[in-house]
């Protein structure tokens, strides 16, 4: 590489001068990179090396924007530069530092006792917008509501065992939109967010495994699910609008990295993850087909009723599995709503997060909690809101 000295003045044509830009939070950034050799493409990982990025952890990603030119350095010699912008990415944004604290605390939990209860009915608990690092109802408030709706859990599998219900497993099942994110999904985003983007995935994690946790000792068999939703899009620039894929999202992520670090522990050994890898999920629960939608991938005009069930009607008729589902439960619109028709139903997932800027606009509003429900042969039952 040329050093700077032996270089003369107005060496770099307008836009090109050698820079980095990288947010941390994000995960990416724009890098600037001028040099002499032609064959820079492949050796990505030296130049990354070179700026301070590890190539084990950061990536060149697609194509970039390369420009050339002819310049005399002190001395008369004219050399030939190559140079190129292009977008650095963290190969896996989630799997930041918090990753091993949260293994580490997991590490340190005791095994658990095997003990066998046997049954035919699974208990659904639905981890629906809890949007964290939104201050409407404020992080703290959203997670005392989680640990309400989490000790209400524990209460109800009791109760319905003593009613009769015989319950052995349990359905943890992410609806979407977990995290706020920091921008791109409405004008004041950014003034309205209480943590970072590190800090919200950090305690989505954790929440999710303090589910986990919740059920653990109660049951057989916990089945830790779930569909990605629109906040957790990783690559948004804008109000819709994503650099890469929509698929690309950090709901789906967390399951993702919370099955890979109980895979590791022997504590966690009755727990199955089984995450979305398109936009819906459909499970077969003791025969029942039960589909899972976040709901932002629905169309058209109407209310948030006309618009699930037109999207469930096109997902009929065209033959594909949400279609085929006798329950189907979606989140994103944050109000509770069920409609029965026939031997199908649907049911909409309330949030535990309040939204001040939608009832100032429609006057609209919820009471935070989390649906849930039982599912065996016979079909759904024992719903209930926590």
């Amino acid at each position: 590489m040329t050093k700077k000295e032996d270089l003369g003045n107005n060496y770099y044509p307008s836009g090109w001068q050698p820079r980095y830009e990288f947010d941390e939070p994000l995960g990416k950034g724009e890098i600037t990179h001028v040099g002499t050799d032609p064959n820079y493409k492949s050796k990505f990982d030296e130049i990354l090396k070179q700026w301070g990025f590890d190539p084990k952890h950061y990536e060149i990603e697609g194509d970039v924007r390369a420009s050339s030119w002819n310049s005399q350095l002190k001395g008369g010699e004219v050399v030939t530069f190559y140079a190129f912008k292009g977008l650095v990415k963290r190969k896996n944004p989630g799997r930041d530092r918090f990753v091993a604290k949260l293994e580490k605390e997991l590490n340190k939990k005791p095994a658990l006792k095997v003990k066998k209860r046997g049954g035919d009915t699974a208990f659904l608990f639905m981890m629906a917008d809890w949007q964290l690092g939104k201050s409407d109802l404020g992080v703290e408030n959203t997670v005392k509501r989680l640990e309400l709706a989490l000790t209400s859990g524990v209460d109800r599998i009791k109760a319905l065992r003593k009613s009769g219900v015989k319950v052995n497993k349990v359905y943890l099942v992410g609806m979407g939109d977990l995290t706020e994110n920091c921008f791109g999904f409405y004008d004041s985003q950014a003034f309205n967010i209480e943590l970072s983007l590190a800090q919200q995935y950090h305690l989505a994690r954790k929440l999710i495994m303090r589910c986990v946790d919740t059920f653990l000792p109660l049951v057989d068999e916990i089945v830790l699910a779930g569909v990605p939703g629109n906040h957790g899009e990783m690559s948004r620039s804008g109000k819709g609008k994503v650099t890469t894929d929509r698929l690309d999202n950090s709901d789906t992520m967390h399951l993702e990295i919370c099955g890979e670090i109980m895979a590791k522990n022997p504590r966690y050994k009755k727990v199955k993850v089984d995450v979305a890898t398109g936009f819906h999920q459909v499970l077969d629960i003791y025969g029942k087909k039960v589909a899972f939608t976040h709901g932002h991938m629905t169309g058209g005009g109407g209310d948030p009723t006309t618009k699930i069930l037109n999207w469930w009607k096109g997902q009929m008729f065209g033959w594909l599995p949400s279609g085929q589902a006798e329950i189907l439960i979606s989140a994103h619109y944050h109000h509770f709503r069920s409609l029965q028709q026939g031997d199908r139903a649907w049911f909409q997932c309330p949030s535990i997060d309040k939204s001040l800027d939608f009832t100032q606009r429609t006057g609209m509003w919820n009471h935070p909690g989390v649906l849930t429900l039982t599912v065996n042969k016979d079909g759904w039952d024992n719903l209930s809101i926590l």
